[in-house]
């Protein structure tokens, strides 16, 4: 009976994860899901995991008045809910409480250590902090423990990285990590070629981008950016011809391509560059 009771409430704490995660998807309609909880927590008002879910939902509403509130009810009646200190420390980061968000969420990898998301969340608060080493070991240590690692972690580690002028080789170094693991998603390409143009390596910047085209049907975005890195290398008469290249493929559109506003300021990007 005991060994039922306890895969139940490892069940229930499973759960409490999981909506730890996708509430941050659930904005719509608040209101009613707290009317919801609410209702619910009537019925069984000792019931931690209520008081969590209410907790979250308060979080997102940015009512962290309420939140902190359900937050230390969940936790007093069941003091081993570990959880609680992992959303207490997305609170406190989202309300600006930089300094007690860290120490919360120390506190939560220090009984939860190597946790995806709590590693994640320290991350980001220590990159706030100006803490950039550091967050940027969590964001490695989150990025390990995935099979499929989100893109946007590769890219919030670069950016931490990159604010120091030094780390510029290390922050390239992990997109292309990213890039092998993924494939050469564009976005993770576009942050390292702005990361070879702020170390001036143009031709590693101009390989980046004939990657980025030779995957796509339409040039002409990708011609225009081709010439501006040429132009910022100084290599004029190759920076002329890719923007001759670009205005020819934009001339070759369909009349309603050519009128929407992205064509149209590439149109004028290139122009502009050719005077």
């Amino acid at each position: 009976m005991m060994l039922q009771k306890k895969f139940i409430w490892l069940v229930s704490v499973a759960l409490c994860v999981a909506l730890l995660s996708s509430l941050a998807h659930a904005h719509e309609g608040l209101h009613e899901q707290i009317a919801a909880i609410t209702a619910k927590i009537k019925r069984d008002p000792k019931n931690a995991m209520l008081y969590l879910q209410r907790g979250e939902l308060h979080r997102l509403h940015r009512d962290w008045v309420r939140a902190a509130t359900d937050y230390d009810r969940a936790e007093r009646l069941q003091p081993g809910l570990k959880i609680v200190d992992l959303a207490r420390g997305k609170m406190l980061f989202e309300s600006g409480r930089l300094q007690r968000a860290r120490l919360t969420l120390d506190h939560f990898l220090t009984r939860q250590p190597g946790h995806y998301e709590g590693l994640i969340t320290r991350a980001r608060v220590l990159a706030k902090l100006g803490a950039r080493v550091n967050a940027a070991k969590d964001f490695t240590q989150a990025l390990a423990l995935s099979t499929v690692p989100e893109p946007e972690l590769y890219l919030e580690r670069a950016n931490v990285l990159a604010t120091d002028v030094r780390q510029l080789g290390e922050a390239l170094r992990g997109l292309d990590e990213g890039i092998d693991k993924l494939g050469p998603l564009v976005t993770l390409q576009l942050a390292a070629i702005d990361l070879e143009l702020r170390r001036k390596n143009y031709d590693g910047a101009l390989t980046r981008l004939d990657q980025i085209a030779a995957q796509s049907q339409r040039k002409e975005a990708w011609l225009v950016r081709r010439g501006e890195i040429l132009k910022l290398a100084g290599r004029k008469e190759e920076a002329r011809a890719a923007f001759n290249a670009a205005l020819i493929a934009i001339e070759s559109l369909p009349p309603a391509h050519r009128q929407s506003r992205g064509v149209s300021a590439l149109e004028l990007r290139a122009r502009s560059a050719l005077k």
